[in-house]
């Protein structure tokens, strides 16, 4: 290890007076490459490198070396930068988002309009673990996406559709029957349900559309009503 000069050529030293030491060049930069080609040179076909206040005394190799250095700096830089994007908790910028379409498909979580890579990796890694193919699970990802609380309704949930009853007594069916306010029939086949939404912050339909078929189960039919 070298010892550390100023700009005054003096010796720089702690506040307790001991000498201070330059533990070398950064690894991955310039100056490192540069001085391990350097060490693989034969002893004794060009001049040693300059320790402490020396002059370079092979400025032309010492370029040449830098040249070569520079190229495997940049190699270097570049693998550190894609070790980070090999990870969730460490990826960014772009990465993030092909992550996102690799998880969900394309347009299945798209980054929302200046979202930093933060809230953003928040977000991919709570769709990942979220629950999926329940009726709540379905209200819970409609909640995130509009911040408004939906209404389902399945067919085969009686207390979703209750019985029906007549128009001149539609309380017999629980307030459902002919003729009364939000009129709902139910089906004994299944397989379907209704939502009733707003659009509340979601970009659009398409959005609200997405979120429900993404978590829903499989061959389940959704029908999807959006207000304003």
């Amino acid at each position: 290890m070298a010892v550390l000069y100023d700009e005054d050529q003096d010796i720089l030293r702690a506040s307790d007076g001991s000498v201070l030491l330059d533990t070398g060049p950064v690894p991955g930069s310039v100056e490192d490459f540069a001085g391990r080609f350097r060490r693989l040179l034969p002893t004794g076909w060009f001049p040693p490198a300059p320790q402490g206040l020396e002059v370079e005394s092979a400025p032309v190799l010492a370029a040449i070396l830098r040249g070569f250095g520079a190229v495997l700096s940049g190699i270097w830089q570049l693998m550190q930068e894609c070790s980070l994007q090999m990870r969730l908790a460490t990826m960014s910028g772009a990465f993030l988002d092909m992550a996102a379409e690799d998880y969900f498909g394309y347009g299945g979580l798209v980054r929302q309009s200046s979202e930093p890579d933060v809230m953003y990796r928040k977000r991919i890694r709570a769709s990942l673990f979220a629950e999926r193919n329940t009726r709540q699970a379905v209200t819970d990802a409609l909640v995130a996406a509009t911040g408004v609380q939906p209404v389902i309704i399945e067919t085969l949930n009686a207390s979703d559709c209750h019985a029906l009853a007549c128009a001149s007594a539609p309380a017999m069916g629980g307030g459902y029957g002919y003729g009364a306010e939000a009129l709902r029939y139910g089906s004994l086949q299944g397989g379907q349900f209704f939502v009733e939404t707003q659009l509340g912050k979601a970009a659009d339909l398409a959005t609200v559309c997405h979120v429900v078929d993404q978590t829903a189960a499989m061959g389940v039919t959704g029908w999807i009503k959006v207000k304003n």
